[in-house]
């Protein structure tokens, strides 16, 4: 499973109190809704079901640790990836 930079670096080293948003991009082999319960299980809030079987999500930053070891997902990134500025793709712009 890949977990994007900006993820490893807020699951090794969490700001207590702090929320992000992230992708789950799930497998093709899984069910959507049973990961989808599974990180609400682990402290998430489900926002959006994106297509191409993505979830974006809201959990604290103490909690990305139990999202990015679900089962079933292909990757787990910022949502900021999918945001653009002037300085190009979102998740490279620190915040």
């Amino acid at each position: 499973m890949y977990v994007s930079h900006p993820v490893r670096a807020i699951r090794d080293d969490p700001v207590p109190g702090e929320e992000v948003r992230l992708l789950l991009r799930v497998d093709e082999d899984a069910d959507p809704d049973r990961v989808a319960d599974a990180a609400s299980d682990a402290g998430a809030t489900g926002e959006d079901r994106l297509e191409f079987g993505t979830l974006r999500i809201r959990v604290a930053h103490e909690d990305v640790t139990a999202v990015c070891e679900l089962e079933g997902l292909a990757a787990v990134e910022t949502a900021r990836t999918l945001e653009m500025d002037l300085d190009g793709a979102g998740e490279d712009v620190e915040y």
